[in-house]
């Protein structure tokens, strides 16, 4: 091969993973081509390796083409690290380094002068992808996979109501507090609008407001409001005209006109409403029942004959809906039948909490995903940690750590320095209070939070790595409350975390149960009311009651239980659910701690070829097979297309080396990779990188499909962490 075609070939290469496609034309977004003026490089969607600590390794094959001649194939591997925007979908890769080429019919010359060349220009492209492309591929790579959390999964107080209800959490016993310059008092320890005046409490829905003599109730409907509560009435209309969100889409319903009951819990507690008398509908191809008449996730087994309630990615089971008790069903225990539930049914997003089903494996494939940025080194400047007097600490149980108790902060004392995770950073400080320094190791220890502790979300953030000006770091989703237990994805952690209080300031702790949490293939867990519609939603937030609420909250928006209905997995828009797996980074309290990344629309783009397949994959050696249309594999041998006999094997972990050689040469293997629960050999098969590549596809389809928008209401972060509050 001339040097001529080497430049062509490489600066498309350098196209590689530079896969600048917007997530709604993932359908048709590889292969990609560069076309050079007398070379044409075609590049077939990359394989991936390893996506560990922030850092990939991937393949692809390329074919290089002069004029109408035959193109010429080979592979090309990757390095470099990767970065997550889960608001996009999208991932980005930097830094990246080309440390072995393959092409068995060009020189050794040409395969190291082609080397060169891409190590000096991939870094100026802007290499993206879908992460929905992503995800299935992690299955046979090399991943950081999300270790088994021993979580609490004791049933919750499971109250079923046959009216409309609404279930309002308080925190314990009510705790009031003035409200400045008025004469009313709020009950701070509860997300929802709740305040007191004289001997009257008053709860605020966005177009009503309900008033009881007792908090717990019972509950009426008022428009009869003193002066002081019209005025906070007043304040709640003007942050919703600041915030509104845009409209659900209409639906040929008639909106129920019912104004729901309110049912007050001050412990933990979900609301299942069922409207009016039972109604079970057959689960298509199963010896299931679906509790139809309830936007909660109930089913009937036949051949057990117990009900199934599906809170918080928890399964419950119960012999009597109404009166319980309910015991905990792990979801690899589940009665065969559940496996059978058809994706495409009314209730297939339920097969995500199935242990076994394609759905569940690709939740824990998306537990492995970090959000993630690089931050920059100056960043803790901006950082403040404030105390409800002097600082408090208390122990970390079974360990030699210390945690602060009276502060929103999440601060951990160990070996004698004090580390602070905010906003999925990492500060250090020598004193409790600062000055805080963006921090570059975080020690071991603090990864041996134990799930019991209120701060046990912060052991999912990480440090990758740092340069003098810029840390990288990122969170996985149990950072926000999703964990593995028992095979499967979960929110929260089960346990009970009592708040600390005192007459000037209340800082609560996350909950796993209450606000009718439910998983959704593409944005994670959304959050809702167990009842809500028409002009009715409850208002929460105000004032910013912790920072796992995010202020302002607005659950059941125009939204809830239809009859005949179950939306969990449909993309919403807006039904009802906000998304806790937004990105923590690119709020507005991040935006100067956060590294600007450069501009990715002036980097140059590259085109898809629609007229080709994307049937195209090299195994680990650098062979090169195609995929035909008898579902049979070719492999690329002397310039043209040869049967291949049996499935090929993608081959052990090994690349050719730098240098230009034609035939690879080993190196060191990665670590054995542990996800394969099905006894997967870690060698693997091209079949299965096919697999992976159509399993994304359909992935990023649906969620085009689906409505999405990149963009919506946040919920992200826990105490501490990801909402952190400051006064």
């Amino acid at each position: 091969m001339k040097k001529q075609t080497l430049c062509g070939l490489v600066f498309i290469t350098l196209l590689m993973l530079a896969f600048p496609v917007a997530a709604e034309d993932e359908e048709q977004s590889w292969p990609r081509v560069l076309e050079g003026k007398t070379r044409t490089i075609t590049m077939y969607q990359p394989q991936l390796d390893s996506w560990k600590n922030g850092a990939l390794e991937s393949r692809a094959a390329v074919s290089v083409k002069q004029g109408e001649g035959v193109p010429v194939f080979g592979a090309v591997w990757i390095s470099g690290r990767f970065e997550v925007d889960r608001d996009t979908r999208m991932v980005h890769f930097s830094s990246i380094t080309v440390p072995a080429v393959a092409f068995p019919e060009a020189s050794k010359e040409d395969q190291q002068e082609l080397t060169d060349f891409l190590e000096r220009e991939i870094p100026k492209w802007d290499l993206s992808i879908s992460l929905d492309l992503v995800l299935p591929m992690l299955e046979d790579a090399e991943f950081d996979e999300s270790a088994e959390a021993q979580l609490k999964n004791s049933p919750p107080e499971i109250i079923v109501k046959h009216e409309p209800a609404v279930l309002v959490i308080i925190d314990g016993e009510p705790k009031l507090q003035d409200i400045e310059d008025s004469k009313l008092e709020r009950v701070v320890n509860t997300p929802y609008v709740i305040v007191k005046h004289k001997t009257t409490f008053y709860l605020a829905a966005d177009t009503l407001w309900y008033k009881a003599f007792d908090v717990m109730g019972p509950w009426e409907t008022t428009n009869n409001l003193p002066k002081e509560v019209r005025k906070v009435d007043e304040a709640l209309k003007m942050q919703r005209k600041k915030d509104e969100q845009p409209a659900a889409e209409a639906t040929e319903e008639k909106p129920d006109s019912r104004v729901p009951m309110l049912v007050v819990s001050t412990v933990p507690a979900e609301l299942i409403f069922v409207d009016g008398e039972l109604e079970l509908a057959p689960v298509e191809d199963t010896d299931l029942l679906l509790v139809s008449n309830t936007d909660s996730d109930v089913m009937f087994d036949i051949a057990g004959q117990d009900y199934y309630v599906l809170l918080s990615g928890r399964w419950f089971r119960s012999k009597d809906l109404d009166r319980g008790p309910w015991t905990f069903v792990p979801g690899d225990e589940l009665p065969a039948p559940f496996k059978e539930i058809p994706a495409e049914s009314e209730v297939g997003y339920v097969r995500a909490s199935v242990v076994g089903t394609e759905e569940a494996r690709e939740a824990l494939l998306e537990q492995a995903v970090p959000q993630t940025a690089a931050v920059k080194s100056s960043a803790g400047a901006s950082l403040e940690v404030e105390y409800d007097g002097s600082p408090k600490f208390d122990t970390v149980e079974g360990t030699a750590m210390k945690y602060a108790v009276n502060t929103a902060a999440a601060v951990i004392l160990s070996g004698g320095r004090y580390y602070c995770c905010d906003q999925g950073i990492w500060y250090e400080s020598a004193s409790p209070s600062g000055g805080w320094t963006v921090c570059k190791e975080v020690p071991d220890e603090i990864y041996t939070i134990p799930p019991s502790n209120p701060h046990y979300n912060i052991t999912y953030v990480k440090v990758y790595d740092s340069t003098p000006e810029e840390v990288y770091v990122g969170y996985t989703p149990g950072y926000t409350g999703s964990y593995v237990s028992h095979g499967s994805v979960v929110y929260g952690t089960g346990w009970y975390y009592p708040s600390y209080w005192s007459p000037y300031h209340y800082y609560p702790y996350h909950s796993t149960w209450g606000f009718h949490v439910r998983w959704n293939p593409w944005y994670g867990w959304g959050f809702g009311l167990s009842y809500s519609t028409g002009p009715f939603r409850l208002t929460i937030g105000w004032g910013g009651y912790g920072g796992f609420y995010g202020g302002g909250y607005r659950a059941g928006y125009r939204h809830g239980y239809h009859h005949g209905g179950h939306d969990g997995g449909k993309r919403p828009s807006h039904h009802g659910n906000t998304r806790p797996n937004d990105n923590i980074y690119g709020r507005p309290s991040n935006s100067d701690r956060v590294a600007k990344t450069q501009d990715r629309n002036t980097r140059q783009q590259s085109k898809v070829a629609n007229n080709r397949a994307n049937n195209v994959y090299t195994d680990r050696s650098g062979n090169v097979y195609r995929r035909n249309d008898n579902c049979n594999w070719d492999k690329r041998d002397k310039g043209g297309w040869a049967k291949n006999n049996g499935v090929p094997s993608s081959g052990n972990r090994a690349r050719p080396s730098t240098g230009g050689t034609t035939q690879p040469s080993a190196r060191p293997s990665l670590p054995a990779q542990p996800f394969a629960r099905d006894g997967r050999s870690s060698s693997g098969s091209l079949n299965r990188d096919y697999n992976a590549r159509q399993r994304g596809s359909q992935r990023s389809n649906n969620f085009r499909s689906s409505g999405h928008s990149s963009r919506g209401g946040s919920m992200g972060g826990m105490r501490g962490g990801g909402g952190g509050r400051r006064r």
